[in-house]
């Protein structure tokens, strides 16, 4: 009987044992530290081509855009990226008419660039969304006839921070469609006739992505 007894005690001895260090164990690699870069995420890159709708300075105007960016574990992307702007389409050609409240006969024409940076909520879903923001800086010129850009020149430059929200969908791994809308703040400008916070307001367009997602 004692025999017995003595070999119940050293079983449950041991289980007990057992049960605490797997238990320190669980708990060790329940605590593991959790870092943003870690060797198992998959990173990716894409470039992007924009084109968009902007009232400039109170008339119809035109932006074109392009980016380059690194996509980190495919819920973050940093990069940089440049866009192209002009007004007054009615004189180009490109509108049908004109919504100018301007009392001036200046046209509007430049370009920005910096650094960009892109949230992106559910990437891998087949539509979602992305907010790229802007943080930049460029430069404006006005001129009074599209026919002589030989007397254009630089006017006045400009820091600018442009905040957007992309409806995207994966049509493939390597291709995506979006359609965006967002809002252009800059610095006042200084340049005689033209309104200080001419650059500022919506943008709307589409932008085509290609790249490893």
């Amino acid at each position: 009987m004692k025999t017995f007894i003595t070999t119940i005690i050293i079983l449950l001895t041991g289980c007990n044992l057992f049960a605490q260090n797997t238990m320190t164990i669980s708990r060790e690699n329940n605590q593991e530290i959790k870092t943003i870069f870690k060797k198992e995420k998959r990173d990716g890159f894409y470039g992007a081509f924009s084109a968009g709708y902007s009232p400039i300075d109170n008339k119809d105007g035109m932006t074109f855009s392009s980016r380059g960016c690194w996509i980190m574990d495919h819920f973050f992307s940093i990069g940089v990226g440049g866009t192209g702007f002009i007004n007054e389409l009615d004189e180009i050609g490109l509108g049908y008419y004109s919504n100018s409240n301007s009392d001036n006969d200046l046209n509007l024409a430049g370009g920005y660039g910096g650094i960009i940076l892109e949230p992106i909520a559910f990437p891998l879903k087949p539509v979602h969304l992305s907010f790229p923001i802007l943080v930049g800086a460029g430069a404006v010129g006005s001129f009074k006839n599209y026919d002589y850009f030989s007397t254009y020149y630089v006017d006045d430059f400009f820091w600018v921070i442009e905040p957007q929200a992309e409806l995207e969908i994966n049509f493939t791994r390597w291709l995506r469609f979006a359609v965006y809308a967002g809002y252009r703040y800059t610095s006042e400008l200084n340049i005689t006739d033209i309104s200080k916070n001419a650059l500022r307001g919506y943008s709307a367009g589409v932008t085509i992505k290609m790249g490893k997602f």
